[in-house]
């Protein structure tokens, strides 16, 4: 990722320098599109840079216009050496701005780009959203992009979103990445539904879950619907997990009455 931009010390809660306070409430009232706003803004901009100040200091400025939703004034500050880093892209996410998103994409931004080691790219905060998540696909969004704790939109998909949505996307996307069968046994309704896509897809309820992460997370979801998935789709109730631990084990282990009693009638 790209090296993050001047930063105020973490010691100092004053305020920014009056320019550069001027040029973030001149996002407030409009674009460059707007005679006014392209006026004053330019000729502050000058102003600046003709005071030796670097344009990294204008990170507040850029803020603000992601904020505001301001695509000419964002793409503006990127050309004119301001790095994207993963303080606008969270406010792009709280402003959900599909033309915020085209001005970093014009920018030269990734929209696969990793912006935090430890959630997947962009794409995963708006799975529950299909016409933003059908935009982004069509600007190169990949469903099956991962971090570093094998988690990509499609997991986030598969856990939150609509099933008519998530039937959608696993046409786009693969159950071979991202845990898509235990973060379906963590949903809180439709878990049966989305389960019956993944398995129709080839999806594996063994592979994809040790026995610890099937029974734990059946634990906390419907315990209805377990003998359903082993009778149908063939779950492998003797699988053992790192430890030679089988589900039956586990449920007698942390005491649940009632999944000892389906493993054990199964």
């Amino acid at each position: 990722m790209a090296s993050a931009p001047t930063l105020p010390p973490a010691n100092d809660p004053g305020p920014p320098p009056e320019e550069i306070s001027y040029l973030s409430q001149l996002c407030y009232f409009g674009d460059l599109d707007d005679k006014a706003v392209h006026t004053a803004f330019r000729n502050s901009l000058e102003a600046f840079e003709q005071n030796g100040r670097s344009l990294r200091e204008l990170w507040p400025v850029l803020l603000s216009a992601v904020q505001s939703a301001r695509p000419h004034i964002i793409k503006l500050l990127l050309s004119r050496g301001l790095e994207m880093n993963e303080m606008y892209i969270k406010q792009a996410i709280q402003t959900r701005s599909k033309e915020v998103f085209q001005a970093f994409l014009e920018s030269g931004w990734d929209v696969n780009m990793l912006w935090d080691n430890f959630h997947p790219p962009i794409l995963a905060c708006f799975v529950e959203n299909l016409d933003f998540t059908q935009w982004f696909l069509e600007r190169g969004a990949n469903l099956d992009a991962g971090c570093y704790l094998d988690l990509t939109p499609l997991s986030f998909a598969v856990r939150r979103a609509q099933p008519s949505i998530v039937n959608v996307l696993l046409d786009r996307g693969s159950v071979e990445k991202g845990q898509l069968v235990h973060h379906a046994v963590e949903r809180s309704e439709d878990e049966v539904k989305i389960l019956e896509m993944l398995v129709s897809r080839g999806a594996s309820l063994d592979k994809y879950n040790t026995p610890s992460t099937w029974t734990l997370g059946i634990m906390s979801t419907s315990k209805a619907w377990v003998l359903h998935c082993t009778e149908r789709w063939g779950a492998d109730q003797n699988m053992k997990d790192t430890k030679g631990r089988t589900p039956l084990y586990i449920a007698r282990d942390v005491g649940d009455a009632d999944l000892i009693r389906l493993f054990e009638s199964s």
